[in-house]
């Protein structure tokens, strides 16, 4: 299903963590084990603004978590790309733009998310893993900066994990939210093109052992059309043997899936895109979006096909 898959890591207790995941995303073979380095970071003072030690650091990271996806039995290609611009150091003398070295590729201008996205293209992944990473006022685990953007502009399939924090909370106390992510998907329609695209993706992973399918309604909406869709959908589901529920639910869409996540104890949310919206800047729609932001379980996104052409 997923035989390449982009990795971005940035080396923290909470990347290495993620890791752990790896191993069950259905027909991995190879993972681009990508670092992306932005030069224009004001932490990277305490390395004395040297591009040599910068860059090693960086291969010594990719070096140590190769080794540990490397024994999961999963071929690993890493790539390091650094963002560099006219920078000064702490004496506030401008650093020389750096050599061309065959180990880094040197990008001009734009952030992380942008790279990101630029690797998953070259390299023609089939799936983006992201960890969530930052850390909201209730100390939950939301999305981090660079997982926002790739979510919000991103044109590659992406799955945003998660670990739950043990009581007390920093990133030393992550608990593994994994094994079998995979086995008890909660997967959302809104009857649209892109849920339809979400749902073909999902008959492939023969992994998820038990289904629940759901939409939601507004409030004093009729049920009745919305539950026969989604029942035809749920028998197509079954046909094949596969445990499915079917869930029509009434309120905010969003709400209501986390909400429906936690009861069921889903292992993970799948979602499609679904559109644009009203805000013509975002290639997800809201409630995908909110989902993604707020759910304290794994979620893939999956995106439209590419046209060609």
């Amino acid at each position: 299903m997923f035989e390449r898959v982009l990795v971005p890591t940035d080396f923290s207790k909470y990347a290495q963590k993620m890791l752990e995941c790896i191993g069950e995303i259905p027909g991995i073979k190879e993972v681009v084990l990508l670092n992306v380095i932005d030069a224009d970071d004001p932490l990277l003072e305490r390395h004395g603004w040297s591009y040599d030690s910068i860059i090693a650091e960086a291969k010594a990271g990719l070096d140590e978590q190769m080794r540990h996806i490397g024994r999961l039995g999963i071929r690993v290609r890493p790539v390091l790309k650094m963002i560099v611009r006219v920078m000064s150091g702490a004496d506030g003398v401008n650093l020389q733009r750096p050599r061309p070295r065959p180990d880094v590729e040197f990008i001009e201008g734009g952030n992380v998310a942008d790279a990101i996205q630029k690797t998953a293209d070259e390299e023609n992944v089939s799936l983006i893993v992201l960890g969530a990473k930052g850390k909201g006022l209730v100390r939950e685990i939301l999305l981090g900066s660079v997982s926002k953007e790739v979510l919000r502009h991103g044109r590659t399939n992406l799955l945003i994990i998660r670990h739950k924090l043990k009581k007390g909370t920093d990133e030393t106390s992550l608990e593994k939210f994994c094994p079998n992510i995979f086995s008890r998907a909660l997967v959302t329609t809104d009857f649209s093109t892109a849920a339809a695209d979400a749902i073909s993706s999902v008959e492939g992973m023969n992994e998820i052992q038990e289904y629940a399918l759901v939409h939601v309604i507004s409030r004093g909406e009729d049920k009745g059309e919305a539950t026969a869709r989604l029942n035809q959908i749920r028998d197509d589901f079954a046909a094949s043997g596969r445990k499915v529920t079917a869930h029509i639910l009434e309120g905010n869409p969003s709400k209501e899936i986390i909400s429906l996540a936690d009861k069921l104890d889903a292992s993970m949310i799948i979602m499609g895109y679904q559109g644009m919206g009203m805000l013509e800047h975002f290639r997800v729609g809201s409630t995908t979006f909110d989902v993604a932001y707020k759910a304290d379980r794994p979620v893939m996104v999956i995106k439209p096909p590419r046209t060609t052409g």
